[in-house]
């Protein structure tokens, strides 16, 4: 589904705007600070109730006013409505009732988003790699957010007992078992994916620009020859020593590499850029393949680092998504005239915490 309307209330510097977006690419340019960026991030707290730029999400709620309010109607009738409070508090509705879990928003709304932190993919800790992985997981395996929670309260528990100091065997036995069971199944639903998904990052990969070389290497988290009952209790001493639990899904990975190599050493910031691009672009495509489910794209300055060229070449992969396209420029000029489709690309000028519309790709007037 696409997003036939949205209202956005008490966000940034934006003033309280509505805009009708089309159903394919859409093109957000203005000055730096007129709050582009703050359109994006307003469509991501309506995907997943938070924003995509700071852990506090009560900063994008703007200066003088009490919450940030976000409202969108869907094509296909869906009303979806999310407010933020300066108190941390939030509120869902969907289609007028309550809803309490965020899972529910996204995965009725599957967001993917490239900005400037995207490079933690292939740069930062492995948990960024893995909440890349699980993203994937999460929308194709209905089960996969059940074994999820599974393993975290088994994984709290027992480190909770690792660290009390006075451990139970048939306590840490317990939760243990729950532990292994889930961290089993996640296991195999991550490789499960990967087995789709890889081939598919390739595709994309070789027609943005030619690295034959990257590979994905997967990593569950503990040793691969062996299970895992075996490594914990192995580990059991060491573990009551540090507190938490060493090995497990929790340790996981997605190692993204050039031969032995981590491609964030090896790779120019523009190269990385392209592969990260590659990454989002081929999940959303697995999606779309395995699913039939669209994905929402925000693009957050997408010329920064690329050349006109990569930008055409990213911009048809865009056009071959079935979900909508929010990107932001600061110069809407890199973004025009190469669309196989103009007539599905709607442009829009955002000054003084407005969006307006620009007519037909052509440029805001100076």
């Amino acid at each position: 589904m696409s997003i036939h309307r949205l209202t956005i209330q008490g966000v940034r510097n934006l003033a309280d705007t509505r805009f009708d977006p089309g159903p394919g690419i859409n093109i957000l340019s203005g000055d730096n600070g007129a709050g582009k960026s703050s359109v994006l991030e307003a469509i991501h707290l309506l995907a997943l109730a938070r924003s995509f730029k700071v852990s506090r999400t009560r900063t994008l709620i703007r200066q003088g006013v009490d919450d940030a309010t976000v409202f969108a109607e869907f094509n296909n009738k869906t009303r979806i409505g999310v407010q933020r409070s300066r108190n941390g508090h939030h509120s869902i509705r969907i289609n007028g009732e309550a809803v309490s879990a965020v899972s529910e928003l996204a995965q009725r709304l599957p967001l993917q988003l490239i900005h400037s932190d995207s490079f933690l993919l292939l740069e930062g800790s492995p948990g960024h790699r893995r909440q890349f992985l699980d993203w994937g997981v999460f929308h194709q395996e209905d089960s996969f957010h059940t074994q999820w929670q599974n393993a975290q309260k088994s994984l709290k528990n027992r480190n909770s007992l690792l660290r009390s100091g006075r451990i139970e065997r048939s306590q840490l036995a317990v939760w243990q078992r729950e532990f292994i069971t889930a961290a089993e199944q996640l296991d195999d639903l991550r490789k499960q994916y990967l087995e789709g998904f890889v081939p598919r990052f390739h595709q994309v990969l070789a027609a943005l620009v030619d690295l034959p070389e990257v590979r994905i290497h997967y990593y569950r988290g503990w040793d691969k020859a062996r299970p895992l009952a075996e490594v914990l209790e192995q580990q059991l001493e060491r573990d009551l020593k540090l507190g938490y639990t060493q090995s497990g899904p929790q340790r996981s990975d997605m190692r993204i590499k050039v031969g032995a190599q981590a491609a964030s050493d090896v790779l120019s910031r523009g190269q990385q850029k392209l592969v990260v691009c590659a990454l989002k672009v081929a999940q959303s495509l697995h999606l779309q393949d395995v699913h039939h489910r669209p994905t929402t794209f925000l693009v957050d300055d997408l010329p920064a680092e690329l050349d006109r060229h990569h930008i055409q070449k990213l911009g048809a992969l865009m056009e071959g998504l079935t979900g909508q396209v929010f990107m932001t420029s600061v110069d809407p000029s890199l973004l025009k005239d190469f669309w196989q489709a103009p007539d599905q690309v709607r442009m829009f000028h955002v000054e003084q915490g407005q969006v307006r519309p620009a007519n037909d790709l052509e440029l805001p007037d100076e």
